[in-house]
């Protein structure tokens, strides 16, 4: 497709969005207020200890809740409402003591329905591309929503600005830099000749744990990654301690070979526990019989910074670092490719990602010609959209006062975007699927990818975030695409058996 031809297509994209219209908008922003009143109402009577109780629930939801009737509101509003109805649900218990079981049940049964309420509006403002099939408007996909808007609150909220006051000053100097390098070596024009060709992974440590009853193997390397001379932000990545020592978990099956399957976690994950509730072997290992490899993205878990928060500093506003993230992530596991195929014999290799892990399997597909087949689900393919619709303002008003703006990420950040590559893995190998009503990673980044790869098979299933692999649709072009790729034993997948 070409460079025009891509960009009709998004201007089409943009064109065709449509809102998801629900006939609670007006109701739902009533239910919060009512439930903030009341909360308030406990606060201005039950003296200290109803101000403790009551005070923050009571006027996050009577804000958030006038908000949506007398505002043009935005996602924000949803996620604070969110969080304000899980702490009322969770303060009505100890209100009891206060004001007695009856009024304390109300509270609560007010908070949960805000809940709800929150999943509706978020609703009401959800844009689809047309060609993806409606969500449900029931309470079951309102209740994900809302699930969702307080996944967002609690990422924004425990997201320390970065990119505030003199950070913002660096964070300018270096993009100016950055921009000017990056024009100069031609990585505007040519993205994929940023990427180096890394050296062969020839000697990882493999130390052998248990996990459950599973036999898990726990490899360790040295990344050897370091970013161009001279490019800014060099140092500072180089200064991260723990970051350098690549991790990867794998599961494998005794005896014979079989296919790989390297399985890419979202972003705040990466530790074992978190790979394998999301990578579920009972049926990747067990049903479809593939071997297991789940690599730690750089700084995350074991190989973040040293803060409180796995991979906090990702999508921070520090945008080389988002930079070199996706850089090095594209350098381990292109060793990993190496060293699945050349020492351990690997007959086919496939890769999955999750949210940001479905990001950096799809530039992947774009740089490794040795993948046999790539599955993108819920694909955070724009870093650059999500950092700005959700940061914390203060970070986005600094750096908006230093002249940055999306466009600027955006611009740097096109040596390791999935849209600005083309794709390497034949189109009967790639697969894509998201949920209809996502509200982390909307479903017009997962839409903007499918039409950069040429249409490929997609699965939309009426979910949020959370679902993944959990969802058939998910399952079902999972199963196509590795099937496609001839790494299902007889070449059969479990929904045809």
């Amino acid at each position: 497709m070409g460079e025009r031809q891509r960009e009709k297509s998004n201007l089409d994209d943009s064109a065709v969005l449509e809102s998801i219209t629900s006939q609670w908008w007006s109701f739902s922003s009533l239910v919060p207020l009512l439930t903030g009143a009341l909360w308030l109402w406990l606060a201005a009577h039950g003296g200290l200890a109803g101000v403790l109780l009551g005070a923050v629930p009571g006027a996050l939801l009577l804000g958030t809740g006038l908000s949506g009737l007398l505002w043009a509101v935005e996602s924000r509003t949803f996620q604070f409402m969110a969080l304000a109805s899980v702490l009322g649900a969770i303060l009505s218990l100890p209100a009891i003591l206060l004001i007695g079981p009856l009024a304390a049940l109300v509270l609560g049964v007010g908070s949960a329905a805000s809940f709800l309420a929150a999943g509706y509006l978020a609703l009401g403002q959800h844009r689809c591309p047309s060609s993806v099939p409606a969500p449900d408007t029931g309470p079951n996909l309102a209740a994900r929503a809302a699930v969702n808007e307080l996944m967002l609150c609690g990422l924004i909220l425990t997201s320390w600005p970065v990119a505030v006051g003199p950070t913002a000053v660096r964070v300018q100097r270096e993009a100016t830099e950055a921009y000017s390098l990056f024009e100069e070596k031609g990585w505007f024009s040519e993205p994929a000749t940023y990427h180096r060709d890394p050296p062969p992974l020839e000697d990882p440590e493999i130390e052998k744990m248990k996990q459950k009853g599973r036999e898990i193997e726990c490899l360790t390397f040295d990344s050897l990654y370091e970013p161009h001379e001279n490019e800014p932000g060099r140092e500072r990545w180089l200064s991260y301690k723990r970051n350098p020592t690549a991790r990867a978990w794998i599961l494998r099956h005794p005896g014979e070979q079989r296919p790989w399957l390297i399985c890419v976690h979202g972003i705040r994950m990466g530790t074992l526990n978190k790979s394998m509730i999301r990578f579920q072997p009972e049926y990747l290992h067990e049903e479809l019989g593939l071997n297991l490899i789940m690599p730690v993205l750089p700084m995350h878990g074991p190989r973040d910074t040293g803060g409180l928060i796995s991979g906090e500093r990702t999508l921070s506003g520090d945008v080389m670092d988002t930079l070199h993230t996706g850089a090095q992530a594209m350098w381990d596991f292109r060793r990993l490719v190496w060293w699945l195929r050349a020492c351990e014999g690997a007959p086919a290799i496939g890769a999955l990602g999750h949210s940001l892990g479905g990001y950096a399997v799809s530039l992947l597909a774009s740089l490794e010609e040795d993948l046999d087949c790539v599955v993108a689900g819920n694909p955070a393919i724009d870093p650059s959209h999500l950092f700005w619709a959700n940061a914390l303002a203060v970070a986005t008003h600094s750096l908006s006062a230093e002249g940055i703006r999306e466009e600027t990420f955006q611009a740097l950040l096109r040596p390791v975007s999935p849209l600005a590559l083309e794709p390497v893995v034949p189109h009967e190998r790639r697969g894509i699927f998201a949920g209809v009503i996502d509200r982390v990673v909307p479903p017009v980044q997962a839409h903007s990818l499918w039409r950069h790869w040429d249409e490929p098979r997609i699965g939309w299933y009426q979910g949020a975030h959370q679902r993944f692999i959990r969802a058939s649709e998910g399952r079902k072009v999972l199963e196509e695409t590795l099937s496609a790729a001839g790494m299902l034993q007889n070449g059969e997948s479990s929904s045809q058996k």
